[in-house]
């Protein structure tokens, strides 16, 4: 039995980061509930600006606190460094954590702010795996509906439509990741810039469209409000079954021909836990990154397709 715990620094002690949930909450909302649950690792730092934040998150954590990433460097060896700051730190700081001495990088979503990033990201080569947070894609009921589309279990793809809030780049890159895992590459998108929301003032809106995806001749994206509240939901008709993703992805309804329906719910709540069950298998050499950076860099591109007749985003309206 391996003895030996990988360590993990944070960078980003926000929400997703730490903030969410707790040591003890039922929940799993964060990165260090989702490190703190795995036997094989050890959470050894938080790194945060804001020295106030990150001292009072790592005492709940029981982990060091830092409010600079070099000086942290500079005392621990972390053997992972997750970078959960915002969004338009993603790339620069992707690019800088890979110059250190680390084994493994996960990286929240998106992975970069534009195409000048994404740009210098598609020159890296990086030694080390990298893991993007799409947090479906460690979900094990989408990973199955996944896995039986590709059979063609439930017969061919017939369209899908998916409505989302709080940017294309920042929640409908959780959109467009799920359409690439479930149908395959996309083909090609049709903006619609008269339906943009600008319920995120941090980055591009929100805005809808229609695409083609190598499996799904019809893919409908739809842009909700996000300041009323939060939606994300998928709806896909096969030429046998009918399945909605609701509840902002927790249930999973499955409506067959004959009209029988059955809800489950998903893994969504868990996908932490998988995640790093995922980075500790491929530190073992067992895995391989199942959300590497050239897939988040696809999905960067496919959500650019949709945004690239807007102008910059507006104030709130």
């Amino acid at each position: 039995m391996k003895d030996k715990k990988y360590s993990v620094a944070i960078v980003g002690a926000g929400s997703v980061g730490s903030g969410a949930d707790g040591p003890d909450s039922s929940e799993f909302l964060t990165h260090a509930h989702g490190i703190a649950e795995n036997p094989s690792l050890e959470l050894s730092a938080l790194v945060d600006t804001d020295g106030e934040r990150v001292a009072k998150e790592a005492k709940r954590w029981n982990t060091n606190a830092y409010a600079d990433i070099e000086q942290m460097f500079a005392t621990e060896r972390p053997d992972v460094v997750v970078i959960a700051t915002p969004d338009d730190t993603h790339a620069q700081m992707l690019e800088d954590v890979l110059k250190k001495n680390i084994k493994l990088v996960v990286l929240e979503k998106p992975v970069a702010t534009n195409d000048a990033e994404a740009k210098r990201l598609s020159k890296l080569q990086p030694g080390i795996p990298v893991v993007v947070n799409f947090r479906r894609r460690f979900d094990p009921i989408v990973v199955g509906l996944a896995d039986a589309l590709r059979r063609g279990e439930h017969g061919r793809i017939l369209s899908a439509q998916g409505t989302y809030v709080r940017g294309i780049l920042h929640n409908g890159s959780h959109m467009l990741d799920l359409a690439r895992f479930l149908f395959g590459e996309i083909r090609s998108a049709v903006p619609e810039p008269v339906s943009a929301v600008h319920d995120f003032p941090e980055g591009l809106p929100t805005v809808g469209g229609t695409a083609v995806f190598e499996r799904c001749p019809e893919f409908r994206l739809d842009a909700a409000d996000g300041r009323e509240k939060f939606i994300f939901e998928l709806e896909i008709m096969t030429e046998k079954t009918r399945f909605h993703f609701t509840d902002e992805g927790m249930k999973l309804t499955e409506e067959t021909g004959n009209g029988k329906a059955r809800t489950i719910k998903t893994g969504l709540d868990m996908a932490f836990l998988a995640l790093y069950a995922h980075v500790v298998a491929i530190l073992d050499g067992k895995e391989t990154s199942r959300s590497t950076l050239d897939d988040a860099l696809k999905t960067h591109a496919s959500c650019m397709m949709f945004a690239r007749t807007l102008t910059l985003p507006s104030p709130l309206n």
